[in-house]
């Protein structure tokens, strides 16, 4: 996938992970008062989701993260190649090494700038690990419904790909993917509005 689907399908389904198991707090819909800290946690949140929903790609220099990342991404790339490493289980397992880190950078930082419960809250709940966590396993699912799937038992070079059949799978960037990621983002949204009605 593209990197803006990637980004809207991982922030669509941060969104539905969040409302149900309220990662980043209690939800805004509804709420009688919003503090400082809940937007925060919110904001912290939504910003792991994104760049876990990107963060898989940075092994092609081309990609959205791969752009901005210049000289390190097209080392990786020429390392590794695209869709290796980084779309496997263990380079899923290295995202969330590198999300513990970001976690306490994030921590860090917030305290520095004097959010010490948001601080306090990043490093307690893992919002921040979560966060990316789950913006690579559905960036790697994504993937996985695209032709080329994914090497999930990487180094073992067998691609995956739901469904397993590739011909009813669509290419990077042709209209069944805008197709999925609009049906995806108008289920998120209706279910965010039902959410609201029902309060």
């Amino acid at each position: 996938m593209q990197g803006r689907s990637h980004l809207l399908v991982g922030l669509a389904a941060g969104v539905v992970i969040d409302s149900i198991f309220h990662l980043s707090g209690p939800p805004l819909t509804g709420a009688h008062e919003v503090s400082l800290n809940l937007l925060v946690d919110k904001g912290v949140y939504y910003f792991a989701v994104g760049l876990g929903a990107l963060l898989p790609d940075i092994d092609n220099a081309r990609s959205t993260l791969g752009q901005k990342l210049g000289v390190i991404s097209k080392g990786i790339q020429r390392l590794a190649g695209h869709r290796t490493f980084f779309h496997s289980l263990m380079g899923l397992a290295f995202g969330s090494l590198l999300a513990i880190g970001l976690e306490r950078v994030v921590s860090y930082l917030l305290e520095l700038r004097g959010y010490q419960f948001p601080a306090h809250f990043v490093s307690s709940s893992h919002v921040f690990f979560f966060g990316v966590l789950f913006g690579c396993i559905f960036h790697i699912a994504a993937d996985a419904l695209t032709l080329g799937g994914v090497p999930l038992l990487w180094p073992l070079k067998q691609r995956f790909g739901f469904p397993p059949d590739s011909h009813w799978r669509f290419r990077t960037g042709s209209w069944p993917e805008f197709v999925i990621v609009w049906v995806i983002m108008i289920l998120v949204a209706l279910g965010v509005y039902n959410s609201v009605i029902a309060i």
